[in-house]
């Protein structure tokens, strides 16, 4: 019996895989002996069986990581866009007989990348997706007052001389509406380039669009027509955007005209945020003045301040 046990004994010992450190230990031992031709066998059997477990190592942290990937991709398949926020309160100073002056405004902005490299060109084709509403929460009811859809497709094209101030070029289609129909039915579609700047920390977004035209309406119920033919008399032909970040804080100044001597219209957005957890939530306070704030109020003048909380920035 005793024979049996330390036969299964000496089996186990010798069919167990040698360590690296073992086979260190075992050359060490062999060299002190003086025994150069064994030592030099088990210092490369100890190297070896290093490199052998450090390779095991990086696929498992490869699979792993590909693993986390694709979990993450099934959960979160959208990136954020532009700013994804909740103004709990804001405040019109200009009266309008068809709301409060107090409202909730929210946006909900993503983007989700679609095809890299196209054409053999450093570039990205990302499909995004904005929707702003403007909720009646001073109301007994509390309505939603209006909602803002806003899908594109848009090509972003980094520039090659990377000493440049001109980060990136930025081409777009986009469609907006507020879904609603008869009178109240606004919509637009637009093509866009807009091109990214950068000096020091300070970025400067200038765009153009151009809209694409759509026939007169034959009737104001015709679904068909074009909503709001005067819309480029208040939203003019692009805007400006100018973002500077300052420590913790972000400070964010889009303005908009239509470029006439005469008669002219335009606004300005006024944007800051300021982290106030760990978990990326910051507050947020936004102050608009002019036309357009809302496709409803493409012709209608709002003054309006808000402050809440933003998740993106």
């Amino acid at each position: 019996m005793k024979r049996f046990i330390l036969i299964i004994y000496f089996v186990g010992i010798t069919s167990r895989a040698i360590t690296s450190q073992e086979a260190y230990l075992k050359a060490e031992s062999y060299e002190k002996q003086g025994n150069i031709k064994k030592a030099l066998f088990w210092y490369k059997k100890s190297a070896t069986i290093r490199l052998k477990k450090i390779k095991q190592i990086r696929v498992l942290e490869k699979s792993e990581l590909i693993k986390k990937k694709k979990k993450k991709g099934l959960l979160l398949p959208f990136e954020p866009y532009k700013t994804n926020y909740i103004l709990l309160g804001t405040y019109d100073s200009v009266k309008h007989s068809d709301r409060k002056q107090f409202e909730t405004k929210f946006q909900i902005s993503i983007k989700k990348k679609l095809f890299s490299n196209l054409f053999g060109f450093e570039n990205q084709l990302y499909f995004g997706y904005t929707q702003k509403s403007f909720w009646q929460t001073a109301e007994k009811s509390s309505p939603f007052r209006e909602t803002n859809y806003a899908p594109e497709l848009f090509l972003n094209i980094p520039n090659s001389k990377k000493n440049s101030t001109l980060k990136s070029y930025k081409v777009g289609l986009l469609h907006e509406s507020n879904g609603r129909d008869g009178i109240y039915s606004r919509s637009w579609n637009r093509v866009y380039i807009q091109a990214i700047f950068k000096y020091k920390n300070i970025s400067i977004l200038p765009r153009a669009w151009y809209r694409i035209p759509e026939r007169d309406k034959t009737s104001p119920l015709d679904a068909n027509g074009d909503d709001n033919p005067d819309i480029w008399n208040y939203l003019g032909y692009g805007d400006l955007k100018i973002v500077l970040p300052y420590k913790k804080n972000m400070f964010s100044l889009t303005l908009r005209d239509n470029l006439r001597t005469s008669n002219n219209k335009g606004s300005l957005l006024f944007d800051w945020s300021f982290p106030v957890t760990k978990s990326n939530i910051y507050l947020y306070l936004q102050v608009f003045s002019g036309y357009g704030e809302s496709l409803i109020d493409y012709n209608i003048r709002n003054n309006k301040i808000g402050i809440g909380f933003a998740i993106s920035r």
